[in-house]
């Protein structure tokens, strides 16, 4: 092979990896959308309390992986935790499902970053050593809502 082949092979080479570098941030950074962060941090924490709820019982132990979760997701100091849970059970009293907060999360979040809202999801069902049939029915509903399926 001559140096000019060597040279064409090796730019497009890293035309290539540049344009698969650029694919991978655009989808890291899907997050910087048009939903303010505290909207982002409302629809995770509105997942995981309805979650937490749904047994009629919601264990100080889920509530502490909802803190850690949203602490590990987004640095939400723990008394703003607080604040997010407050307002998430607010607006569970008031309305009739989760889907809009679910869409919310599925456009506005990465692959990786719908993953890690499931893994602290998974943390919550695990939290009060109890896996029921309704928390196997929610989290099939949940990944589906993060389209996840």
């Amino acid at each position: 092979m001559d140096s000019a082949a060597l040279k064409a092979t090796v730019q497009q080479l890293l035309a290539q990896q540049e344009v698969a570098i650029d694919k991978a941030h655009k989808e890291r950074k899907r997050y910087t959308g048009n939903v303010a962060k505290r909207d982002i941090e409302l629809a995770v924490t509105v997942l995981l309390v309805d979650l937490a709820s749904s047994d009629q019982d919601f264990d100080p132990a889920e509530y502490q992986v909802i803190v850690r979760g949203l602490m590990r997701m987004f640095g939400t100091p723990k008394h703003e935790v607080s604040a997010l849970v407050n307002q998430a059970q607010n607006v569970l009293r008031n309305m009739r499902g989760i889907g809009r907060f679910g869409a919310t999360l599925k456009d506005n979040l990465s692959l990786d970053e719908r993953e890690t809202v499931m893994d602290v999801i998974e943390e919550v069902i695990a939290a009060d050593g109890v896996e029921d049939d309704y928390e196997i029915f929610l989290r099939q509903k949940l990944k589906g809502l993060l389209g996840l399926d």
